[in-house]
């Protein structure tokens, strides 16, 4: 069964969308936004990040090379959930 969720939606809807996470089977909630600028991304996360201590919000673009997705979008994760694999793997946060 696939943890991931990649969903369709408007940026209107990602609250409504971000509360169905935790109580859901899913480790993670894709949300693709293909017109996305790397700015609009990144404000977006701040803005989720500050309002929501539950969970962790990330953001990829394809103009950032490397690992990227291939469309842009917002990534919704368990903040508990990825301390503890962060910690499990011994990962540190690069500045």
């Amino acid at each position: 069964m696939d943890k991931i969720l990649v969903l369709d939606t408007h940026i209107k809807c990602l609250n409504t969308w971000s509360k169905f996470l935790q109580p859901s089977k899913y480790e993670a909630f894709v949300y693709k936004y293909p017109t996305a600028t790397v700015t609009w991304l990144s404000n977006q996360c701040d803005k989720l990040n500050k309002s929501q201590n539950t969970y962790e919000w990330l953001w990829s673009h394809p103009e950032e090379g490397g690992d990227s997705t291939p469309v842009a979008c917002l990534i919704q994760q368990d903040r508990a959930k990825l301390t503890t694999i962060r910690e499990s793997i011994g990962y540190v946060e690069e500045d």
